[in-house]
């Protein structure tokens, strides 16, 4: 009913708009000071200065004939109410039928759709006026079925299903609580304690020296620290000390092989050095690999040379194993070798290793050592970068390979101490690092020496892979220091005896 009193409406509007154009009637609007209307297509403005008179022809007639229906239009229609209509926005957008009509002009266009618009919101209101009953029940309907849908969706338990709940059994355990009696842990700080001692004691039979008078704790400052372990850390290393002493590396022990010799052995770990900087490994990783490669060859003899690096690039896979957050894969390490084995060499490798040393691989790395040193020392970590590079360098060298892991680092931070510092040895290596190293300066003095000859003569020698590492800014360059080419170090590698 709507739709058709709006197509009669709009019949209606179109028969009197024909009829004034048949009759060519030339009206003139009069000028309204300060008029606008706001449309569809912008801010319109009825103070329009006619000229008609100067024009002449079809231009002039068609023109007067727009303006005529224009002013008609806007004497048929409330112009207060158009007015308001448009401001507020509730023209609608659109609502021009097609039509075989030529385009209007702007005045006309916008003038048509106000008139159509006042038309179809007359129509509606009286539409609403006449059935305002029916749209109450509608409206009183639609509540009642929201409301009964939110009652069966929100339903609350009762007091009485509230009560029936809490008389339910509790569930019984299926296992007696015997058991877990005995998981209880005391509460007293003091017992847990001795316990922690027992335990430790018993495993691991470890009698850690006390700390004398004369000596700086150096971990006191750590106890709020979980990760640094402040209360285990000085058993911790007591016991790495136990362990390496009981896997050594002993001297020479390469007399037992009929073809690998030192120099294949330091050939060997030059090329892991780049394999560690490609792969990015840490540093750890290099140390592990090491003691894997000396612990099976002294232990397997007749190592052939053309499975020399398939122990070398095994060893470094299972210490990234051991070691990496995400270790390489296997076959990464069958490319840079440039598929010199397969996979199943790799793994057939991997399990011999593991079976030759026991399934263990406890044997403590200069680096752990090196840092609880440097600690100790309250040293910087330009000190500890050069220590790390002394410590390297010892690890491609045959002749150092038989020395403890903490003799090897004892040595090389005091050597970096005396480097960087210019003190006297007696002053750089002082009681608390003696104590906490376990080393006089007399121990590591020979160790000191080696160290320092080995450095002078690294540009001569053809494995410079550890000296192209330290070159790196992030390790400080500590391989191109001064320091390595002065007086001290060759006075240091060229003595007899310091002390």
């Amino acid at each position: 009913m709507e739709v058709q009193t709006r197509r009669n409406r709009t019949a209606l509007i179109q028969d009197q708009e024909n009829i004034y154009a048949n009759k060519k009637v030339v009206v003139v609007p009069s000028k309204r000071q300060g008029l606008t209307v706001r449309g569809a297509l912008g801010e319109l403005n009825t103070n329009i200065q006619l000229n008609r008179e100067v024009n002449i022809g079809k231009v002039a007639v068609t023109a007067a004939e727009y303006e005529k229906k224009a002013s008609i239009n806007r004497n048929a229609v409330n112009k207060s109410h158009v007015q308001s209509k448009i401001d507020t926005g509730l023209a609608a957008k659109n609502i021009v039928q097609p039509s075989s009509r030529p385009p209007l002009r702007r005045e006309e266009s916008t003038a048509g759709l106000a008139a159509r618009a006042v038309v179809r919101t007359r129509a509606a209101l009286k539409d609403t006026q006449a059935k305002p009953n029916e749209l109450k029940e509608s409206i009183n309907l639609l509540l009642q079925t929201k409301k009964n849908e939110v009652k069966k969706t929100t339903k609350l338990p009762t007091l009485k299903e509230n009560k029936e709940k809490k008389r339910l059994p509790k569930p019984i355990l299926k296992e007696s609580t015997g058991k877990l009696g005995k998981l209880k842990i005391s509460e007293n700080t003091d017992s847990c304690e001795k316990l922690q001692k027992d335990i430790l004691s018993e495993v691991t039979n470890v009698n850690t020296p006390e700390l004398p008078d004369d000596i700086e704790d150096i971990d006191a400052s750590d106890y709020n620290s979980p990760l640094l372990m402040s209360i285990y850390i000085k058993d911790i290393y007591y016991y790495l000390t136990q362990l390496e002493e009981k896997y050594p590396i002993e001297e020479d022990y390469l007399k037992f092989q009929t073809v690998i010799t030192g120099k294949m052995r330091a050939t060997l770990i030059d090329w892991l050095v780049e394999v560690q900087r490609q792969f990015k490994l840490v540093l750890e990783t290099f140390h592990l690999t090491v003691g894997i490669i000396d612990r099976y060859l002294q232990v397997v003899p007749n190592v052939q040379r053309n499975q020399l690096q398939l122990v070398g690039v095994t060893a470094m896979f299972i210490a990234s194993k051991y070691e990496e957050i995400y270790a390489p894969d296997v076959g990464d390490f069958v490319y840079v070798t440039d598929n010199a084995y397969t996979k199943a060499d790799i793994f057939q490798c991997e399990k011999d290793i593991i079976t030759k040393l026991g399934f263990c691989f406890a044997r403590p790395i200069p680096l752990s050592f090196l840092r609880r040193f440097v600690k100790a020392a309250r040293g910087t970590s330009k000190n500890h970068h050069l220590a790390k590079y002394f410590v390297d360098l010892c690890l491609v060298e045959y002749s150092m390979a038989h020395y403890h892991p903490s003799h090897l680092a004892a040595s090389a931070i005091c050597l970096s101490l005396y480097l960087l510092s210019g003190k006297p040895l007696s002053e750089v290596w002082s009681p608390t690092l003696s104590f906490y190293s376990g080393y006089s300066l007399e121990n590591i003095e020979p160790v000191m020496r080696k160290i320092a000859q080995i450095v002078i003569n690294v540009e001569k020698s053809k494995h410079k892979a550890v000296y192209n590492k330290y070159t790196d800014p992030t390790l400080a360059k500590v391989s191109t220091l001064p320091q390595l080419k002065g007086e001290a170090i060759f006075e240091l590698a060229n003595s007899e005896s310091l002390t």
